[in-house]
């Protein structure tokens, strides 16, 4: 394999990195662009609304892209059930192909197998099988069957979209006052930072040795720039992923990269829900998440977060590698103060 000489990003001027980053800093709805978009999390919340939202933004009829689909989804999650519901609302919403995977991002005896898959479904030109099941101990996930024949990639990509999503929430407890194991902390580490990074870093070589233009976006939090008592490890976590995708954006690469670390709001997800029954909500936390926030309507719907993240990709104004609230970009659901 011949080395690619990395560009220097600190050496482009405006007007070049522009153009790197340009097919991912202007509207891509209608456009005839071959896009592959991958969600981890994708089986459920905030994971499905950015599979659907990524298919309103992303297709084009087929007769105006010469026949072909112009969206691959790949959708990753642990489970395949979920995965396959996503799937059906992705291909009510428009002309998409979708590939699932199911697999728990947090084993790491088979996590460079993983990311070899998703590499191959998504950025090959030819068909992939993904009912084939990846070598791997047992008892580890199998890759699930595509979601339907339209699951087969006939083209290569012209843009790629990584959405790392999946994510949790780990123990609530004060870092000061009870003790955490070493498996604890590892476990939250491996499925929240490790896999992201490592990810992330594949897509990043491949593309860039593919010549395929990319952008990452974190599914991050305010937690990741701001301390909330008893979210030690959220807090951790989320402050370790901004930061990988900050450095997505300025380090050297064959090709720029565009990263946003993107916040999608106060939602009523399965995580939220988790966070209000706990007994362990510190006052700081527990500000947000008041009666007044979770009143009817009070939450922002996790559609209008994702549809959000788009303009938000999309828009030159937000600095690459930058953190953006939801609610700069719809302050109509901002939390009262």
């Amino acid at each position: 394999m011949a080395e690619i000489e990395p560009v220097d990003k600190s050496t482009l001027d405006e007007e070049q990195a522009g153009e790197t980053l340009a097919p991912f800093l202007r509207s891509a709805a209608g456009q005839a662009m071959r896009t592959v978009c991958v969600v981890t999390g994708a089986s459920r919340g905030f994971g499905r609304a950015v599979a659907v939202a990524a298919v309103q933004q992303y297709t084009c009829s087929t007769a105006e892209n010469g026949g072909k689909t112009s969206l691959l989804l790949v959708l990753v999650g642990r489970t395949e059930e979920g995965l396959r519901e996503t799937a059906v609302l992705c291909e009510a919403e428009g002309p998409v192909e979708v590939s699932v995977l199911a697999a728990d991002l947090g084993s790491m005896d088979i996590l460079d197998l993983t990311v070899d898959r998703l590499l191959d479904a998504a950025l090959s030109s030819k068909t992939v099988d993904t009912s084939a099941a990846a070598p791997a101990p047992a008892p580890a996930p199998a890759p699930a069957p595509a979601s339907s024949p339209c699951s087969v990639v006939t083209s290569a990509p012209q843009r790629v979209l990584l959405v790392n999503n999946a994510a949790s929430l780990g123990s609530l407890h004060s870092l000061s006052a009870t003790r955490l194991s070493t498996a604890q902390v590892r476990s939250y580490m491996d499925l929240n930072v490790t896999s992201c990074m490592v990810l992330s870093n594949a897509f990043a070589v491949e593309c860039g040795r593919r010549e395929i233009p990319l952008a990452v976006v974190n599914v991050s939090s305010l937690a990741a720039v701001q301390p909330f008592d008893c979210f030690g490890l959220y807090c951790v976590g989320k402050a370790a992923r901004a930061m990988l995708h900050a450095m997505l954006a300025v380090d050297p690469a064959p090709l720029a990269v565009r990263s946003i670390n993107f916040g999608p709001g106060i939602m009523k997800t399965a995580m939220q829900a988790q966070i209000r029954d706990s007994d362990r909500i510190g006052s700081s936390a527990g500000a947000f998440l008041s009666d007044v926030v979770w009143k009817k309507d009070g939450a922002i719907p996790t559609h209008v977060s994702a549809k959000a993240l788009f303009e938000v990709l999309h828009d030159p104004i937000h600095k690459n590698g930058s953190y953006v609230d939801v609610y700069s970009v719809r302050p109509e659901y901002a939390p009262p103060k």
